[in-house]
């Protein structure tokens, strides 16, 4: 029998798969609120993110759009879905070229660059810009890095 060589698949550098926290905050205090959260599991591959959102306690049959918030009113959507009749989400998506991580402000002043990732309606976003209407938003609690 001849021997076959077993190949070896090459991990990405940041291929580990780590978790985000989404919730309500108030958009005055960025304090968080209860309400609605959601736990994004993802992994990033330089600049490419995928990943699986699954979301609790939202409005049955809206829809809402993942996204990666970038500044001004700039998103790249992640993905879509639609809430069920028992107030659960899940979106996943493949890998998507998020561009350059960035440094923020606020909670984050002085820590590594990184990915906001929010939950909107999809009322809220068009041609890649979000209206701002946060009442309705779950925020990450953490940078996707």
């Amino acid at each position: 029998m001849k021997e076959m060589k077993r190949s070896r698949i090459k991990e990405p550098l940041n291929s580990t798969t780590k978790n985000i926290d989404l919730v309500k905050k108030n958009p005055e205090t960025w304090r968080i609120i209860p309400g609605s959260i959601g736990q994004y599991t993802y992994m990033l591959d330089g600049t490419k993110l995928s990943g699986v959102f699954n979301g609790h306690g939202l409005p049955p049959d809206a829809a809402y759009d993942l996204v990666s918030y970038k500044h001004g009113n700039d998103v790249i959507v992640l993905g879509m879905g639609v809430v069920n009749a028992r107030g659960d989400l899940r979106i996943t998506n493949d890998p998507i070229d998020v561009g350059p991580a960035h440094e923020w402000t606020g909670d984050y002043t002085g820590q590594p660059e990184g990915y906001k990732i929010w939950l909107v309606p999809v009322a809220n976003i068009e041609n890649g810009k979000l209206a701002w209407h946060p009442n309705s938003f779950l925020f990450e609690k953490s940078l996707a890095r």
